[in-house]
């Protein structure tokens, strides 16, 4: 399962949202976090930064292409980690004015960085090695990195940021980096990874609009009814009803964010048949309702 980080409010002003990208810079000390909006379909965007870059992407999507030929898409509840002087390029193939391609993206020294993982080494050794994997460059976030990243994007981005708690968010970000890597290279290992549970995550996933209860995901894993809760409290952290609800709820919110979103279709394509219900549940998860939600980040 991959987690997306918060939705910020558009940073670009209006008058500036065209051309291939608007980039807002938050000054953080050591490193920097920019802001990169795209509200313009483009191809074959050229990227390459001066420093280490951390990435997660926030709204929308680009499709990413190495210098290795490989292609995959870069979505929210993803991170990409990128050395000094890599080059990607990317498309924008959705990108527009009212469906925006919004990406934080944290740029710091090779030196700062490496003497953030210096310290980490130093005072943290526990057996663990602390060090970023290129090879595992993009990865689905964990619950504590999308916690982490939030956390210090919301320092940032403040009128007056805090340097020192945005180094200490810093180093708790790389760990969690770093966590979610391995988890994801466990995640793609086939011998590690529960068939049944993730038979029936897939058909979760692919049926949010339709009715999921214990009896099918019982009859699409082939296991018994507290089989099928170990396996969910034993690898997601929560009951399968709990799982199917934020499943419901991000994908809401992304179906929100679309141009001329009505809020009954989007209660009834995420599984809800009560209009109040989804509004009562989406508040409860966004801590907002559905038409806020559209007025802040929509169109």
């Amino acid at each position: 399962m991959s987690y997306t980080i918060d939705l910020l409010s558009i940073q670009t002003p209006e008058h500036l949202r065209s051309g291939q990208e608007n980039q807002t810079r938050f000054d953080c000390g050591e490193f920097e976090i920019n802001i990169f909006e795209t509200f313009q379909s483009s191809t074959k965007v050229k990227i390459t930064y001066e420093g280490l870059s951390i990435s997660s992407m926030i709204r929308g999507y680009k499709t990413v292409h190495t210098k290795d030929a490989e292609q995959f898409k870069f979505m929210p509840g993803s991170s990409l980690v990128l050395p000094e002087g890599e080059t990607i390029f990317a498309d924008f193939p959705e990108a527009d004015e009212k469906n925006p391609v919004q990406c934080a993206t944290i740029l710091i020294s090779k030196e700062s960085i490496e003497k953030q993982l210096e310290f980490l080494n130093q005072n943290y050794p526990e057996g663990e090695n602390w060090s970023l994997d290129f090879s595992n460059f993009h990865f689905n976030n964990n619950s504590g990195l999308v916690r982490a990243f939030s956390e210090l994007l919301q320092v940032a981005t403040q009128e007056q940021p805090n340097i020192a708690l945005s180094d200490l968010l810093l180093k708790s970000l790389l760990i969690r980096i770093i966590e979610s890597q391995k988890e994801h290279i466990q995640a793609k290992n086939p011998i590690l990874v529960n068939s049944q549970l993730h038979a029936i995550k897939n058909f979760i996933k692919g049926n949010l609009g339709q009715t999921l209860n214990t009896e099918i995901l019982m009859r699409i894993g082939n296991c018994s009814k507290s089989k099928l809760h170990r396996m969910f409290e034993a690898y997601c952290g929560k009951t399968p009803g709990t799982y199917i609800l934020e499943e419901r709820m991000v994908n809401a919110r992304n179906l929100l964010l679309q141009t001329d979103s009505n809020i009954s279709d989007v209660a009834y394509k995420t599984g809800f048949s009560s209009l109040s219900y989804f509004v009562k549940q989406f508040k409860a998860f966004h801590n907002c309702t559905p038409g806020d939600f559209i007025k802040k980040f929509g169109k």
